[in-house]
C-alpha cells in the first residue's frame, strides 16, 4: 500500500481527526488556564522586560538603563546583548496597547504555540510523511512539558523559536535547490529567527548547510558546488549582519567561560545524542524531576541519565534511519545533517569552556526535526514488543507533560499576583505590598533606588529605579569584593531571608561603600527582609 492510500484510509483518517481534536483541546486548555491563572516568568525574560521598562531613559533599540555602580545617582545605559528582543518587545507592545502584562504573555505564547504547531505540521508534510504520522507527532508535542510550560512560566525566546523555526526550515526545504535568488529570503528568515532567540542563528546555519548537501549522491554532482556557495553566501551575510548589528554591542550567553565538565567529551557526546531523542518529549526534564528534585535528590548530577539515554537514543535513531532510508532518504540526510551540525556547535562551545548549560532545550529544534521520523518508523513496526516499549515511552512522556502543567498551575495559584498580572516566583505577598508602598516619587522629584534579587521582581516597580542582582549565582567572596558608590534620596534592598542567613545580604549592604555600615534599618516581611537608608547627611 502506498503513502497516498495509507493517508486516505478511513481508519487512518479517524486517527488523524482524533489527534487533531485532542491537540486542539489541549492547546485551548493551556491557553484558558494560563489566562485565568496568569503566568510567572524566568529571570531571562525578567531581564528583558526590566530593560524594556527603562526605554524612556535608554534611547535606542534594545537598550536598557539602570543605576550605575560607580555612582547610583545616575544611570548606566547598555545594549541588552544577552537576550533576543522578541521575548520582551512583543508582550511589551501588547501591554502598551492596553493589555496587562500577564495576559500579554499568554497572548504571545498562544500565538507562537499555534504558529509552531501549524509550522511543524506543514514541514512534516513537506518532508513527505503522511498526515497520520504528522498528527501523532504533534499530539506528542501538544502533551509535552516544553509545550505547555510557557503558559505557566514564560520562557521568552524558547516559545518564540518553537513558533518560527519550522517555517524557516520549510523555507529552506522549499529552496533547497539553492539558486542565487534564495539568498535574500534566507537572510531575512535568519533575522526573524534571531529576533525570536539568539540561538536561532545556529538553527539557520545548520539548516542551510544541510540543504546544500542533502540531495541524493550530492557529492557526485557539480550543482552541489553552487549550492554550497549559495548557502555559504546566505550564512556569511547573516553572520556579518549579526556581528555588526548585535555581537559587537556586548556579550552573549555563549561568551561566559567556565570550567569544563569533569568527564569532558564522552559526556558531551552522550548528552547531545540523548537529547536528540529526548528533547521533543521533555524526557530530560522528566528525568531531572525524578532524580534531581531539590527536595529529594537521588542523583548528584544529570550525567548518568544521559549515558542511559544514549543507550536508548542510539538504537531508536539508528533504526529510524534504517527504516527511512528508501522512501525518505532526502529528509533523512537533511534532518540528520542539520541535527549533527547543531550538536557539533554545542560540543565545540563546551570544549572551549563556554558556560552553556546542560539542558535539552538547546537541541529541541533538532529533536523535533527527528521526531517525525521516529514516530513514522515505529508506528507500523512489525515487532510488537518494540512497539509497546516505544508507545509506553510516548505515553509516559505525555502523562508527565500534562501532570506537570497541573502541578505548576496549582503552584502559581499559591503565588502572589503582581500589579501587572504576572505571578511572582521569588517573593511573597508582604514583599510585593512593601515594594508597591515605596514606589513613589519624592517631594523633590527624586525616585528611590531599589535593589532586588531577581529582575522579574523589579517589574512591580513603576516609579523607582531598579537595581537587579542575582546573588544566588555569586559566591560570598565575589559579593564581598564588589564596590558600589554614590548616594540617592532613598536606597532600599529587598533580600530573601536565606541570603541573610548565608551572610550574602550583609556583603551586599557593605558593598554600598558611601553609606554607613551601621545605618541600615530593616523591615521583616515574612521570609524576606527589606533594608533601607536615606541619603547620608
Amino acid at each position: 500500500m502506498d503513502e497516498a492510500s495509507k493517508t486516505s484510509s478511513p481508519g487512518r483518517d479517524r486517527v488523524s481527526i482524533l489527534c487533531l481534536v485532542l491537540i486542539a483541546a489541549l492547546t485551548v486548555t493551556w491557553i484558558v488556564v494560563g489566562a485565568a491563572v496568569r503566568p510567572a516568568m524566568y529571570s531571562d525574560s525578567g531581564w528583558g522586560l526590566q530593560g524594556w521598562d527603562t526605554r524612556a531613559r535608554a534611547p535606542g533599540f534594545n537598550n536598557s538603563a539602570g543605576p550605575d555602580p560607580t555612582d547610583i545617582s545616575r544611570d548606566e545605559i547598555g545594549f541588552m546583548s544577552n537576550w533576543s528582543p522578541g521575548q520582551h518587545l512583543l508582550p511589551g507592545l501588547l501591554e502598551l496597547a492596553g493589555m496587562n502584562l500577564g495576559l500579554a504573555i499568554v497572548a504571545v505564547t498562544a500565538a507562537f504555540s499555534v504558529l509552531g504547531l501549524a509550522g511543524w505540521f506543514a514541514l512534516y508534510r513537506a518532508f513527505g510523511f503522511p498526515t497520520r504520522s504528522a498528527m501523532v507527532a504533534l499530539l506528542l508535542v501538544a502533551c509535552s512539558r516544553f509545550f505547555n510550560l510557557p503558559f505557566a512560566i514564560y520562557n521568552g525566546g524558547e516559545v518564540l523559536l518553537f513558533g518560527v523555526a519550522p517555517w524557516f526550515v520549510l523555507l529552506v526545504w522549499r529552496l533547497r535547490e539553492l539558486r542565487w535568488s534564495a539568498v535574500p529570503p534566507l537572510v531575512a528568515g535568519t533575522a526573524v529567527l534571531v529576533f525570536a532567540k539568539l540561538s536561532g542563528l545556529i538553527v539557520a546555519f545548520a539548516a542551510m548547510g544541510a540543504a546544500a548537501v542533502c540531495a541524493d549522491s550530492a557529492w557526485l554532482k557539480r550543482e552541489t558546488i553552487r549550492k554550497i556557495l549559495v548557502a555559504a553566501t546566505a550564512a556569511g551575510s547573516a553572520a556579518v549582519i549579526f556581528y555588526f548589528g548585535w555581537f559587537v554591542h556586548g556579550p552573549t550567553p555563549a561568551s561566559i567561560v567556565t570550567e569544563p565538565h569533569s568527564i569532558g567529551l564522552p559526556f558531551y557526546l552522550a548528552f547531545v545524542i540523548g537529547s536528540l531523542w529526548s528533547a521533543s518529549l521533555s524526557l530530560g526534564d522528566f528525568a531531572s524531576y525524578l532524580f534531581l528534585h531539590p527536595s529529594r535528590p537521588i542523583l548528584p548530577t544529570i550525567d548518568a541519565v544521559y549515558f542511559a539515554f544514549l543507550t536508548l537514543a542510539a538504537p531508536i535513531l539508528g533504526f529510524s534511519a534504517w527504516h527511512l532510508r528508501r522512501d525518505h532518504g532526502e529528509y533523512l540526510r537533511f534532518s540528520y545533517l542539520a541535527a549533527a551540525a547543531m550538536s557539533a556547535f554545542l560540543v565545540l562551545l563546551w570544549l572551549r569552556g563556554n558556560a552553556v548549560s546542560f539542558e535539552e532545550r538547546h537541541l529541541r529544534i533538532a529533536s523535533l526535526l527527528l521526531l517525525i521520523g521516529v514516530v513514522h518508523a515505529f508506528i507500523d513496526f512489525p515487532v510488537r514488543v518494540v512497539r509497546i516499549v516505544v508507545i509506553t515511552i510516548f505515553i509516559g512522556a505525555s502523562l508527565y507533560g500534562v501532570a506537570s502543567f497541573a502541578v505548576r498551575t496549582k503552584a502559581n495559584l499559591e503565588r502572589p499576583l503582581g500589579i501587572r498580572g504576572t505571578r511572582q516566583l521569588n517573593a511573597n505577598a508582604q514583599a510585593l505590598e512593601f515594594l508597591h508602598r515605596i514606589d513613589v516619587v519624592g517631594p523633590g522629584g527624586e525616585t528611590p533606588v531599589v535593589v532586588v534579587m531577581s529582575p522579574e521582581l523589579g517589574l512591580e516597580l513603576r516609579q523607582a529605579r531598579v537595581f537587579p542582582m542575582q546573588a544566588d549565582f555569586d559566591t560570598l567572596a565575589e559579593l564581598e569584593a564588589r564596590v558600589i558608590r554614590g548616594r540617592v534620596a532613598q536606597l532600599y534592598a529587598l533580600m530573601p531571608a536565606k541570603l541573610v542567613d548565608s551572610g550574602k545580604a550583609a556583603a551586599i549592604l557593605k558593598s554600598f561603600v558611601d553609606y554607613p555600615a551601621d545605618g541600615w534599618r530593616s523591615v521583616p516581611l515574612g521570609d524576606y527582609v527589606a533594608y533601607y537608608q536615606d541619603r547620608p547627611r
